[in-house]
């Protein structure tokens, strides 16, 4: 058991190994059926706990800095009332800038891009290069620094080609209002990046 995993989980997947031993299980062989299913079922609980982690291990330092960040953004999520922004984590923290980049760095590092998600035409990556890729991370890790609402808007607009009125209506604002959350946002971004 590691911490981020469920026994019940764990004990449904050791099951499928059994179901796969017990279909490809030959009476014939001299190996015990005992043995061979243990072997399936290991195999089945080491991909499944594989596949649920990052290819690089953080330091210690930094997944226990993590957990207290997320802690820290759900805390004041409550007490502000809005999604917080990185200085307001960093003053709750007492963390210092290094920290913060350190943070996204790490969340950046969690997302994993296949080549059928860099095809997919809802990700607007048609020939999946590597400049693509390139710039669908570089867009996320910007956005990802903005408010929810920001957020959407600029990928209304910008992503998925949405008219200001279109969206305006989407999300219940005057297109006035929109235009002026719209002009904040890349505000944010330049100064971003």
């Amino acid at each position: 058991m590691r911490p981020g995993l469920e026994r019940c989980d764990l004990e449904q997947v050791a099951a499928i190994g059994l179901i796969k031993a017990a279909d490809r299980y030959d009476a014939s062989s001299s190996t015990p059926f005992e043995a061979y299913a243990w072997v399936l079922m290991l195999g089945e609980l080491m991909h499944f706990v594989r596949d649920g982690e990052r290819l690089l291990r953080a330091p210690r330092r930094v997944r226990d800095l993590e957990r207290r960040w997320t802690a820290a953004e759900r805390e004041l999520q409550v007490a502000l009332g809005r999604e917080p922004g990185g200085s307001d984590v960093v003053r709750f923290l007492n963390a210092t800038p290094q920290d913060e980049r350190e943070i996204r760095e790490y969340r950046a590092s969690s997302f994993v891009l296949s080549y059928e998600g860099l095809t997919n035409p809802d990700r607007r990556c048609e020939s999946g290069g590597y400049d693509e890729v390139l710039d669908r991370m570089t867009i996320d890790n910007a956005l990802s620094r903005l408010p929810l609402l920001e957020r959407e808007i600029v990928r209304g607009i910008h992503l998925e080609g949405a008219s200001v009125a279109e969206l305006a209506q989407r999300l219940g604002y005057s297109r006035r209002h929109l235009t002026r959350l719209h002009r904040s946002a890349l505000t944010r971004l330049r100064n971003v990046c």
